[in-house]
């Protein structure tokens, strides 16, 4: 037999330095440090539960939307028949027309200005029948503890055309507790649109959500309308204008008409022709313009969108949060946690 070779100094120092660690040592050291774990947990859940209890319930009220996109139909004519000969697809160049897309309609509702309007709107709660701005509403219910006294402002700011929109600090935190409290969110297999509120209250989570649906529907309105009902108000006014020059031009015929009944000179039939012609044009001019007129009205009623609403908002009776058990519970999780890692902490730093 070979002697054993001897053990080496320094594999002697490796073997001293590994932690063995059992499953008889874990089950000594939690039944050792019971009570603190338990304590600790208790500690957890108490904290936890102050906190929980400490907030308000909260309502999220939702409605369904399906909006219309509008697509573009392609203007290439001839040109795109004699590509489809020729087998190339010019289809794809015809996008679609609606540059606020039911995707960007979350970029709208976090815009400052939406906000703003939101934070100016009228609301109802289920302890108060009398309403009260939203500004004024958040400012209460949203106050801290250590807040005493501060009143909102309700002389929110109004961006002119050319103007900068200037927020004190007050009215920005408010603007970004609107901006967490409402959501925006699009379904793109079913093109389903979804607003959310979450509110501290039933009714005032039904009713912001009714004002964002009211807001997006007269934005995007407005958006795709704009260019027709420019059109429609300078067609209004140049009939107008042509209407008192088909007016003025019937009447100085009618009147030359009158003053020249028994004449026969060619002069007197060549004036007449003359203010007969200029009455023809205006006539044409008239008529031609209350065409073009009905034309961009009707157009104007074509590039409104639909927004048909699939559920609309609801009063919720039961509240959505805050969920006061789970939080109780991960409070207590991390009660215990806590105490069984400073123990394990203080067990290895007295083995050193």
């Amino acid at each position: 037999m070979t002697p054993q070779d001897p053990v080496k100094p320094q594999q002697r120092e490796s073997d001293s330095d590994e932690i063995e660690i059992r499953l008889s040592d874990i089950v000594y050291f939690l039944k050792r440090n019971r009570l603190l774990i338990a304590v600790g947990g208790i500690v957890g859940a108490l904290l936890s539960g102050i906190i929980a209890f400490s907030q308000r319930n909260e309502f999220t009220s939702v409605i369904t939307v399906m909006p219309e996109v509008q697509q573009k139909a392609s203007n290439i004519g001839s040109l795109g028949s004699l590509a489809g000969l020729a087998g190339i697809d010019v289809t794809s160049l015809a996008g679609s027309s609606d540059a606020i897309r039911p995707d960007l309609y979350t970029n709208v509702t976090q815009s400052v200005p939406f906000n703003l309007e939101l934070l100016r709107q009228n609301v109802k709660s289920v302890e108060s029948n009398k309403p009260v701005s939203l500004l004024n509403y958040i400012d209460e219910t949203e106050k801290s503890w250590f807040e005493f006294g501060n009143e909102a402002n309700d002389d929110l700011p109004r961006k002119a055309s050319g103007e900068l929109l200037q927020l004190t600090k007050d009215q920005e935190e408010k603007v970004k507790i609107l901006q967490k409290r409402i959501a925006v969110i699009y379904d793109k297999k079913s093109s389903i649109v979804t607003i959310q509120s979450v509110m501290t209250d039933p009714i005032v989570a039904a009713m912001t959500a009714q004002y964002t649906l009211q807001y997006l529907t007269d934005y995007i309105t407005s958006y795709r309308t704009e260019k027709a009902r420019k059109e429609v108000s300078f067609l209004a006014e140049q009939m107008k204008q042509a209407r008192e020059r088909y007016q003025a031009a019937e009447f100085a015929l009618s009147s030359y008409r009158d003053r020249n009944r028994s004449l026969f000179l060619n002069t007197a039939k060549i004036e007449e022709q003359r203010i007969q012609a200029d009455y023809m044009l205006a006539q044409d001019v008239y008529n031609t313009l209350s065409k073009q007129y009905e034309t961009a009205k009707i157009k104007v009623a074509e590039s409104t969108p639909i927004f048909k609403v699939l559920e609309p908002a609801r009063v919720p009776l039961k509240k959505s949060g805050p969920q006061r058990s789970i939080m109780i519970l991960a409070g207590s999780i991390i009660g215990v946690f806590t105490v069984i890692i400073v123990q394990l902490l203080r067990h290895l730093m007295a083995r050193q």
